[in-house]
C-alpha cells in the first residue's frame, strides 16, 4: 500500500472517531510532526565519512550483506 493510500484510509477512519481523548492525541501528534519536520539535524563529518564508506564496501562486494531473516537469528 502506497503512502497516499495509507494516508486516505487513515482520514477516512478518523472521521468515524467520536473520542475526544483520541482526537486530542492525533492532534498532538500532528503538531507534533508538523514542529519536527523542517527540523536540521547537524551530522559529524566523521560519521558521515563512515557511512559513504560503508555503502561503497557494499557497492563493490554487495554479496557482503546479510539477508534480513538471517541476521534476526543470530540476534
Amino acid at each position: 500500500m502506497n503512502i497516499e493510500a495509507q494516508k486516505a484510509m487513515i482520514i477516512e477512519q478518523v472521521k468515524l472517531v467520536n473520542d475526544t481523548d483520541l482526537i486530542n492525541a492525533i492532534k498532538s501528534m500532528l503538531d507534533y510532526a508538523k514542529k519536527n519536520e523542517n527540523k536540521v539535524y547537524d551530522i559529524p563529518e566523521a560519521h558521515q565519512n563512515l557511512v559513504m564508506e560503508r555503502f561503497e564496501k557494499t557497492r563493490e562486494k554487495p554479496e557482503r550483506l546479510l539477508n534480513w531473516d538471517e541476521a534476526r537469528k543470530t540476534l
